[in-house]
């Protein structure tokens, strides 16, 4: 059972845009629905917390995740492509390498952002408890539930390239 197989094909780049592209639609779509309810109670352009809700909505479903999208389907494409001559097991294990890997770069963007903020805070305790958050935390808790919907989406993916090939 070899789970690591090079080289770059359509149908590698199709299964990998499949399932990475299903993860983005369904954190647009929570996002959106987070945006309009909160925005039925402050408006959508007024500033909450030093920023718009729109702003933050961008921030925080795209920009924020968008290590997580890039790694995953970088990692589906030249690593471990979902393709439909794989059997199911080895195309669970490859979404959830996949996803390490996601959190693995959001994990490495934490340890920048969160080293320039801890030299920002004023005090060492703060300071590495937000390079804690920033390194550690946050990518966890924002890689481990795109990871599980990677395997849902791969999964999808692969029954999907298995009756459309082409």
């Amino acid at each position: 059972m070899t789970v690591v197989v090079p080289g770059v094909s359509t149908l590698a780049t199709t299964g990998a845009a499949l399932a990475v592209v299903s993860v983005v639609l369904v954190e647009f779509l929570a996002g959106l629905i987070g945006l309009v309810g909160t925005s039925t109670i402050v408006g959508p352009f007024r500033s909450h917390g030093g920023t718009s809700l729109v702003e933050a909505f961008v921030q925080n479903v795209f920009v924020a995740r968008f290590p997580f999208w890039l790694a995953a389907f970088l990692v589906l494409v030249f690593l471990v492509p979902v393709v439909p001559r794989a059997p199911l097991p080895v195309v669970l294990l490859r979404a959830v390498l996949a996803g390490a890997a996601g959190t693995v770069a959001l994990a490495l963007v934490g340890v920048t952002t969160g080293a320039y903020g801890a030299v920002q805070q004023r005090g060492l305790g703060s300071g590495l408890g937000r390079l804690l958050v920033e390194a550690v935390t946050t990518p966890l808790q924002l890689g481990l539930p795109m990871t599980l919907m990677l395997v849902g989406s791969a999964t999808a993916a692969w029954l999907w390239l298995g009756r459309h090939p082409r």
